[in-house]
């Protein structure tokens, strides 16, 4: 399918998100100077990705599996490795699972995957969930980062998102083809997560400060 506009200009991503990028990129230039907390974020994204790859999965299992969406399963599943790979490295050590105590705000993190994968599903049905879920995320995505990699180029530490986020881009593109010309609820659902998103950070930049302060 051929659209007429964006993923960007229909969902209205972007510009709902300008107010809020001043504090997202404040956040991340503190964080990826501060090692211990880096990595703990770090293992936060893999879980993310883990939880992104495991939906697909599951959402999937029991419907005709297509090359494009295995295709999509591994590499979310290889973008869970990258930042689990890169968690460690910036540790120093191993980091295995999601606790409490090696994942930044694990709990908030899951709620709002849990949520806004919950209430995509109310709103489009079990049937659709798979490429609106995907959809919605992968504009998430997308939107940070890229602003991670612009701090990421002017930081100590050299880890790259660049082929990640070609990979994530390629995705965007997929699942805007697969979900169709519904911009109305396109629209809804972005906002949505926006709100969710926007909670979440909330709590990162909390914990951030709370770690400061008890340091």
């Amino acid at each position: 399918m051929t659209h007429s506009i964006s993923p960007w200009t229909a969902s209205g991503m972007k510009d709902n998100n300008a107010r809020f990028e001043s504090r997202v990129r404040s956040f991340l230039e503190h964080i990826v100077e501060d090692k211990p907390r880096h990595a703990l974020f770090l293992n936060m994204l893999a879980m993310l990705e883990h939880l992104g790859s495991r939906k697909i999965m599951l959402s999937q299992m029991d419907r005709v599996m297509t090359q494009d969406t295995l295709q999509h399963l591994a590499e979310e599943a290889r973008h869970a490795y990258f930042f689990k790979r890169n968690a460690e490295r910036v540790a120093g050590k191993a980091l295995d699972g999601w606790s409490d105590e090696n994942t930044m705000s694990r709990l908030p993190a899951a709620m709002y995957f849990g949520r806004l994968d919950a209430g995509i599903t109310r709103v489009v049905g079990e049937e659709a969930a798979y490429g609106w879920v995907s959809l919605i995320i992968e504009l998430r995505a997308c939107w940070l980062y890229a602003i991670y990699q612009e701090v990421l180029e002017q930081s100590s530490d050299h880890m790259s998102l660049k082929s990640l986020l070609a990979e994530e881009d390629h995705h965007l593109a997929e699942m805007f083809d697969m979900c169709g010309e519904d911009y109305d609820t396109l629209k809804s659902l972005s906002a949505h997560e926006t709100e969710l998103f926007e909670k979440l950070w909330g709590r990162l930049e909390e914990e951030l400060v709370a770690n400061r302060e008890a340091a």
